[in-house]
C-alpha cells in the first residue's frame, strides 16, 4: 500500500502527518510526504497595484522565500515525527492542487490531507473540494484538532 500526505502549514497540519504515519505503521505502508511550493503568486499580483515592475519582483521574492521557509520546516516536522515508516520526503512547484492531484495518480492507494488545508494561496480557496472532486484515489481529510 502507498500513501501520500500533502503537507501543509495550517492548524491541522500535525494531526495530519500524525494519522498518516499511524496508518502507515498499521498497514505496513509506503508513506510519500508531499510539499507543493506555491508558484502562482504571480497570477495573484497580476492586477493589483504591485503590477509596477520593482515591488512585484520584490513581492515575488519575498513570497518565494516565505514559501520555501515553509517547506523546510514542514519537512523538519515530518521528518522528526516519521521515525522508521518508509517512504520519501517529495517538494515541487506549482499550482498546488495541480500537482498534488498529478502525484496521487502515480500509483498511490491514499491521500491524506488536512481540512482546511492552507498552503500557499489555497488559504482563499477551495483547495479540500479541488482535491476531492474527481480524485485518483481514496482522500482521507483529517480535521484540525478542536480548541
Amino acid at each position: 500500500m502507498k500513501l501520500l500526505l500533502a503537507l501543509d502549514d495550517g492548524p491541522g497540519a500535525r494531526r495530519a502527518v500524525d494519522e498518516a504515519i499511524r496508518i502507515a505503521r498499521e498497514k505496513g505502508a509506503t508513506l510519500d510526504a508531499l510539499f507543493v511550493i506555491d508558484a502562482t503568486w504571480d497570477v495573484f499580483t497580476g492586477h493589483d497595484w504591485l503590477s509596477g515592475c520593482n515591488s512585484r519582483i520584490g513581492f515575488l521574492e519575498y513570497m518565494q522565500g516565505l514559501e520555501e521557509k515553509a517547506a523546510a520546516e514542514s519537512a523538519r516536522a515530518f521528518l522528526e515525527r516519521r521515525g522508521d515508516v518508509p517512504g520519501e520526503l517529495l517538494t515541487a512547484p506549482g499550482d498546488v492542487v495541480d500537482v498534488i492531484r498529478e502525484h496521487a495518480a502515480r500509483g498511490y492507494d491514499l491521500l491524506v490531507v488536512s481540512s482546511p488545508f492552507t498552503r500557499g494561496l489555497e488559504v482563499m480557496r477551495d483547495a479540500v473540494a479541488r482535491l476531492t472532486r474527481d480524485a485518483p484515489c481514496d482522500v482521507l481529510l483529517v480535521r484540525a484538532a478542536p480548541e
